[in-house]
């Protein structure tokens, strides 16, 4: 494991700090973990966060911002390495020190051999090695009789996610997107997968027979309300607010848009584009699912997260990239994708691809970045949209706009559905782009939690994991 020390200069400080934790935060108030006396820093002023062998530092929307070697900080972080100056307020320095002990020269260990052991302590060494091994023996027959005895029934073990069977069987592995139970579930059968947090799949609320599509305006209105709870209920830990109703209209809007792709006809050859067939599209996401499913387990992060970040980033196209330049299944400009530990290159391209255009460790690193700013904004029912929104506009773009808006008024929540309902005091381009994301990312997993419900022939998608 890293060892990453930070040594702090100040006019009045001198002191070394070591960075143990996911998340540690530098600046002037209480709210801070390392404070300064330094009148030139923000209350909040800066986060370093390290992540395995990674170790970044995010500027927190400061007043005289975050300088490292005499740069300022990217808003999706700065990798930190060994030697770095960072400058924050008017007199704070912190040298960075990251040493990796595993690559430290051993020291020499001397070799002992009978030889060398005094004569009078060698006639030891032999009798206690045998007595050792007949204990090992001992042991050993004593569980191969235990096994025989109680083994009466075929003890399953799971090695590498396989169902082997003890006697030498083995259980046939599921085939690639099929749901996690390796059978398909019944209509309203509820097929929640191992690894996902125990949060039942939505149950129908569709009248009898019918699918979305056939509801009424106010049915589907109803409808949506009841879903983008659940989804709301998901991402936050099992509660949420009450969603405001012009977010609601939002939600609904991207929904029906979804739904009326289910009479699109499919896209013929071998590029993938946004706006296909509604079920081309869930089919798609539903083969990328396991390796997602995967990666966001692993940081501990809802792995439903990923996948409608996914689909509403590129609709599961592994190659797609924008006019202004991200690339990839999760849209990764190249430095963000290089900060979460994907090789990138100027210029790429999907006719000239980095490893944005590679599923998997593009997963791996939208599971890293999305880990970072649930870190920052917190991965409670408030917050996590606050993270969804942020994956966007860029952590700094999201705070610049939630300070306006919680100035806008006494005794906001910190939400996103603040920001929605205080949409006039923002920026244009905060108004054109964010406020669409996070409810079109509501919208895409009410209908990938459901699809059942709009004439999909398919599973939740969070059931897809092998």
């Amino acid at each position: 494991m890293l060892e990453v020390l930070l040594t702090v200069g100040t006019d009045t400080d001198s002191r070394s700090i070591t960075i143990e934790e996911y998340r540690t935060t530098f600046g002037r108030g209480s709210d801070s973990a390392f404070q300064f006396d330094d009148q030139g820093l923000s209350r909040l002023n800066s986060t370093i966060y390290r992540d395995g062998n990674r170790v970044w530092i995010v500027d927190e929307n400061s007043t005289n911002g975050t300088l490292v070697n005499g740069t300022p900080a990217a808003s999706a972080g700065t990798p930190l390495r060994d030697g770095d100056t960072i400058k924050i307020g008017n007199s704070t320095s912190l040298a960075v020190s990251i040493k990796d002990p595993a690559k430290a020269q051993p020291a020499a260990v001397s070799s002992v051999t009978a030889s060398s052991v005094p004569q009078d302590r060698q006639f030891g060494i032999l009798p206690i090695a045998l007595i050792g091994f007949a204990a090992l023996v001992i042991l050993a027959s004593v569980g191969l009789i235990g096994i025989v005895v109680f083994g009466g029934e075929k003890q399953k073990v799971i090695i590498d996610d396989d169902p082997i069977i003890a006697d030498g069987g083995t259980t046939k592995p599921s085939s690639s997107s099929t749901p996690v139970s390796g059978k398909t579930p019944k209509p309203g059968e509820s097929s929640t997968p191992e690894e996902l947090p125990k949060t039942e799949v939505s149950t129908p609320t569709l009248p009898p027979g019918k699918k979305y599509a056939e509801l009424t305006d106010a049915e589907k209105r109803d409808y949506v309300a009841d879903k983008a709870m659940k989804v709301a209920q998901i991402i936050g830990n099992n509660a949420s607010d009450k969603i405001p109703p012009d977010a609601l209209s939002k939600i609904k809007a991207d929904v029906d848009a979804y739904a009326s792709r289910t009479r699109v006809k499919p896209f013929t050859g071998d590029r993938c584009r946004v706006g296909d067939n509604l079920q081309a599209t869930y089919e798609r996401a539903s083969k990328n699912a396991p390796f997602i499913l995967k990666a966001f387990n692993a940081t501990g992060t809802d792995p439903r997260i990923g996948l409608y970040l996914a689909m509403i980033e590129s609709e599961h196209c592994p190659c797609l990239q924008s006019g202004t330049g991200p690339l990839g299944m999760f849209q990764f400009t190249q430095a963000t994708g290089r900060l979460h530990g994907l090789e990138t290159k100027p210029g790429a391209s999907p006719s000239n691809p980095d490893e944005r255009c590679e599923p998997e460790p593009a997963a791996r690193a939208a599971a890293s970045y999305m880990k970072s700013l649930t870190g920052r904004f917190g991965t409670g029912p408030s917050s996590v949209p606050l993270a969804i929104g942020s994956y966007n506009s860029g952590e700094g773009g999201l705070s610049s706009n939630l300070v306006k808006a919680l100035s806008s008024g006494q005794g906001l929540p910190r939400d996103f559905w603040t920001l929605i309902a205080n949409g006039e005091k923002l920026s244009k381009q905060f108004q054109a782009e964010n406020f669409k994301y996070v409810p079109k990312f509501f919208a895409a997993a009410i209908i990938g939690e459901n699809p059942q419900d709009f004439g999909l022939n398919l599973q939740p998608l969070s059931t897809y994991s092998k």
